[in-house]
């Protein structure tokens, strides 16, 4: 995993996280919801929907979410972890995060103003 860097304040480039089943089994077009969960320092930031979902169509095991920051989101320095929960449909929903074993980082740099 790489870390995302970007600038305090910045509200491009959009986050997008490539996320797969390491089983390559499951097929991502079956998930009922996505979301996109952000920590930094402990505290929740990002909680929401991305704003687009693309399964990939030969291997759907795999899937790209992207989302716009909201303002806000990037105004502290430091790094934040991210992840992304898929909402299985059953009853009751079945949650799985991706990745699965640690989450990916965004490292937010001060600005010179």
């Amino acid at each position: 995993m790489t870390t995302m860097q970007m600038k305090v304040h910045d509200l491009e480039p959009a986050l997008v996280l490539v996320v797969e089943d390491l089983d390559r089994k499951a097929n991502l077009n079956g998930v009922a919801s996505w979301r996109i969960i952000g920590k930094l320092r402990g505290v929740l930031v990002v909680d929401g929907p991305p704003v687009s979902v693309v399964v990939d169509p030969v291997d759907t095991w795999k899937a790209t979410l992207t989302r716009a920051w909201v303002a806000g989101e990037t105004d502290t320095a430091g790094d934040m972890r991210v992840e992304a929960e898929a909402m299985w449909p059953g009853t009751p929903p079945r949650p799985q995060t991706f990745p699965s074993a640690s989450s990916e980082t965004v490292r937010f740099n001060p600005d010179l103003g």
